[in-house]
C-alpha cells in the first residue's frame, strides 16, 4: 500500500529527538509498504537554523530509506490560530502536489488534527482517497479551548475517513467534540522492541557514568510548562529529607531549563539533581535502565511515550493522574508497577516515589510485556486497507473498533 504521512512533528537534521514516535511508525510502515512523508517546517524554524547545513534534512532519508520532504510553511505566530490549517495548506501545496503527483498515495495519514489533519484531508479529499488523523494529546485536550480554532479541530475530526487515537481517554475526548463514535479507532502506540528493553542497572549507570551508591529518580522530556517541573522539584525536595540517597535525573531541555536550575539552586539540590540535556532515542534505554524509577509530573498529557518506553525496560514509574496514565499503570500484570497522584500535588508525589522505590514495584514492572511498533503499523493498514475498500467501491464500510492485544500491556 502506498501511505502518504503528513506531519510537521516530525525529526530533522536540526531536530532529532522531535517527534521520533512518528519516525517509528512510518519505520514500522515502511517495513512492508511504500511510505512518502511531508513534514512541514515553520519559517522560524527554518530562519533560525538557515547557517546551519541543511544537508542535514537528508538525515532521516539516509538512515531509513523513507523519503522525507520538509516545505515551509508560514503563519501568524501567536494570533489568527484558526488560519494556521489554511496557512500551512496554501504554503505547502504545491510541493505537496508534486509529490502527490510522483506517488500516487492510495491513503493519507497525519499526526495532529491541526493544522496537520486539516492539510492532510485537503489533500485526500480530491484524491478520492482515504485520510485518516491520528490524535496524540493537547490537539483535542487543549485546543479546542480557543473557540474559534474548535470549530476548525471538529471539521477535521468529522470530514476524516477515521480518526485513530492512541487511548481510550483521547477517543472519549474525541466523542465529547462531537464525532462519531463508529469512526473513532484506539490504536495504541509501540515501542522500539529491538531498543527498549530490560537490562543491569549497574551497566548502564557505569556506560553512563553515574552514581551506583545512590537511587536515581528519571524525568524524561521538554522542559516547558505543562510538565509541571516545579511540582517534581518540591516533590523531591520533600522525598530527600527522608531519603537522602535520592539523585533526581533531568533528560531534556527547553525554554525553563534556566528557571528550573534556578528553583534546584534555591533549594540547596544541585548537587543532587543532574541536568543531562536532550538524548537521542538511541541513548534513552540506557537512562531508564540506570534508574529506580521515572517520575512525569505533567498537567495534561496523552499516552505519554516516556513512560510505555520506562515500562518497556523494566521500570515503575510515579506520574500525575492524567490523559491516559492510567491506561499504562493499569495493566494485566495483577499487582501494582505504578503510582497515580492529583497534579499538582508535591507531597502526594514525594509519598508515591517513596513506595515505588519498594523492590515489589521493580519486580512487577520488569515482567510485563509491551507492544512494538510492528503491532501498531499492522493495525493501522488493516484500518486503511478497509477504508480504501469503502472509497473504491464508494459504499460506507464500518470498519469496528480495533480491539486491543490480550494478555499485554498495550503502552
Amino acid at each position: 500500500m502506498r501511505i502518504l504521512f503528513l506531519s510537521s512533528i516530525f525529526p530533522h537534521g536540526t531536530a532529532r529527538v522531535t517527534g521520533t514516535f512518528n519516525l517509528e511508525l512510518c519505520r514500522a510502515l515502511a517495513a512492508e509498504h511504500d511510505v512518502r512523508v511531508v513534514a512541514p517546517r515553520s519559517f522560524i524554524e527554518v530562519w533560525n537554523t538557515r547557517r546551519e547545513n541543511r544537508t542535514a534534512d537528508r538525515w532521516v532519508t539516509e538512515t531509513t530509506g523513507i523519503k522525507v520532504s520538509y516545505p515551509s510553511y508560514f503563519y501568524t505566530p501567536g494570533f489568527a490560530r484558526s488560519l494556521y490549517g489554511e496557512s500551512m495548506w496554501w504554503s505547502v501545496r504545491q510541493p505537496l502536489q508534486r509529490i502527490v503527483n510522483e506517488f500516487q498515495p492510495e491513503a493519507v495519514v497525519s499526526y495532529w488534527a491541526h493544522p496537520d489533519g486539516e492539510v492532510a484531508l485537503r489533500t485526500a479529499q480530491p484524491l478520492g482517497i482515504p485520510s485518516v488523523v491520528i490524535i496524540g494529546g493537547s490537539d483535542v485536550l487543549l485546543l479546542p479551548n480557543d473557540c474559534q480554532r474548535k470549530p476548525k479541530i471538529q471539521r477535521v475530526l468529522r470530514e476524516s475517513s477515521a480518526v485513530m487515537t492512541v487511548s481510550e481517554g483521547l477517543r472519549h475526548a474525541v466523542i465529547d467534540l462531537g464525532t462519531d463514535p463508529s469512526r473513532i479507532h484506539t490504536i495504541y502506540q509501540g515501542v522500539d522492541d529491538k531498543l527498549f528493553f530490560p537490562g543491569d542497572a549497574e551497566v548502564a549507570r557505569q556506560k553512563l557514568s553515574l552514581p551506583t551508591d545512590r537511587r536515581l529518580l528519571l524525568w524524561v522530556g521538554r522542559m516547558v510548562a505543562v510538565k509541571g517541573l516545579d511540582t517534581l522539584i518540591a516533590a523531591f525536595d520533600l522525598a530527600r529529607q527522608k531519603q537522602s540517597d535520592l539523585h533526581l535525573l533531568l533528560v531534556g531541555d527547553g525554554p525553563l531549563r534556566t528557571v528550573v536550575q534556578a528553583d534546584v539552586e534555591r533549594r540547596g539540590l544541585s548537587d543532587q539533581v543532574t541536568f543531562a540535556g536532550a538524548q537521542l532515542p538511541a541513548q534513552l534505554p540506557d537512562w531508564y535502565r540506570a534508574a529506580d524509577l521515572c517520575v512525569l509530573s505533567s498537567w495534561s498529557e496523552g499516552l505519554p511515550n516516556v513512560l510505555r518506553e520506562t515500562v518497556a525496560c523494566g521500570r515503575p514509574f510515579v506520574s500525575t493522574d492524567v490523559g491516559s496514565v492510567r491506561e499504562i499503570a493499569e495493566s494485566q500484570a495483577g499487582s501494582p508497577f505504578a503510582e497515580l497522584v492529583p497534579v499538582g500535588d508535591a507531597a502526594a508525589m514525594a509519598v508515591a516515589i517513596e513506595r515505588v522505590l519498594r523492590r515489589e514495584y521493580l519486580a512487577v514492572a520488569q515482567s510485563v510485556t509491551c507492544r512494538s511498533w510492528r503491532d501498531t503499523a499492522h493495525d493501522l493498514v488493516s484500518l486503511l486497507r478497509r477504508l480504501h475498500v469503502g472509497h473504491v467501491s464508494n459504499v460506507p464500510v464500518n470498519v469496528g473498533h480495533v480491539e486491543n492485544v490480550p494478555h499485554e500491556i498495550t503502552v
